[in-house]
């Protein structure tokens, strides 16, 4: 398959570029749309920035792309572009807030739907020449479990499945979590339960999962934790800031920091 080929491609590559790190792949997925999933990558970027680690953002939903917009920038240059052979990867690149730089997409462009598996040529050449230059590159998905979706979450060290406490949302976040478990030999992943009331609402969900994914896979995912329902962001997609700069004491905001500090000293930690 053409697809798992690209992959492949992707784990056996490895830069030639002496004393420097590869930039670690972090996927953020979801099973289905509307759980906060580009806002929380935005922002949690943005945290691992404020904290002096290089970060790039990569759009790779094809469908809905909005990273750009959640910040208020309209680029010149789109993934799609690689399809023509006419800019370089750097032109690419759109400056974000705090430092982080943003690979945007597309949004329902169909010439970049009739030719997924060329862009995903074309994507991991844009790894190759960019991921001895950041130190974490965090990769947008599209919602859903579709071939395309977990081909990009195939090739990272680690998954971030963002879900929220709507039933529909659980039952699909524990799908993603079996597919990638009878697809990948030792998955990373951790879960984020989004728009929660109280931090012992987001417990309990996590628990309920976590008791699931034993029982009958007899694997386990980690707890990265919560976020509580903010009416802060709405206000700052409309403003097009991200919540972590418009509000940056708001709740949704320390907890992200919070997720982004201990995730880096546990990153740090393990590479001792």
């Amino acid at each position: 398959m053409e697809f798992l080929n690209q992959s492949k491609q992707l784990q056996d590559f490895t830069p030639g570029k002496p004393g420097r790190k590869l930039a670690k792949l972090i996927s953020i997925t979801s099973g289905k749309g509307g759980v906060g999933k580009s806002n929380f990558i935005l922002n949690l970027a943005i945290a691992m920035s404020i904290r002096n680690k290089k970060v790039l953002l990569i759009d790779a939903d094809m469908n809905l792309s909005n990273l750009d917009i959640l910040i208020g920038v309209y680029p010149q240059y789109t993934l799609k572009n690689l399809l023509d052979d006419i800019v370089d990867v750097e032109d690419l690149l759109v400056e974000g807030p705090k430092g982080i730089r943003i690979l945007p997409a597309n949004s329902g462009d169909y010439k970049v739907q009739q030719n997924t598996a060329k862009l995903q040529k074309a994507l991991i050449q844009a790894y190759r020449e960019l991921r001895p230059d950041f130190d974490y590159i965090l990769i947008d998905t599209g919602a859903g479990i579709s071939e395309y979706t977990t081909e990009f979450v195939y090739t990272s060290d680690k998954i971030i499945i963002i879900t929220t406490p709507e039933p529909t949302a659980i039952t699909d976040a524990y799908a993603m979590i079996k597919m990638l478990h009878f697809h990948m030999k030792a998955p990373d992943i951790s879960v984020v339960i989004n728009m929660v009331q109280t931090v012992e609402e987001g417990k309990t969900i996590y628990d309920k999962i976590s008791q699931i994914v034993q029982h009958f896979l007899n694997r386990q995912v980690h707890y990265m934790g919560c976020i509580l329902h903010d009416r802060n962001l709405k206000d700052a997609v409309q403003e097009q800031v991200p919540l972590i700069i418009k509000h940056p004491r708001s709740v949704a905001s320390a907890a992200i920091h919070n997720m982004a500090m201990t995730y880096l000293k546990q990153d740090m930690k393990d590479n001792q």
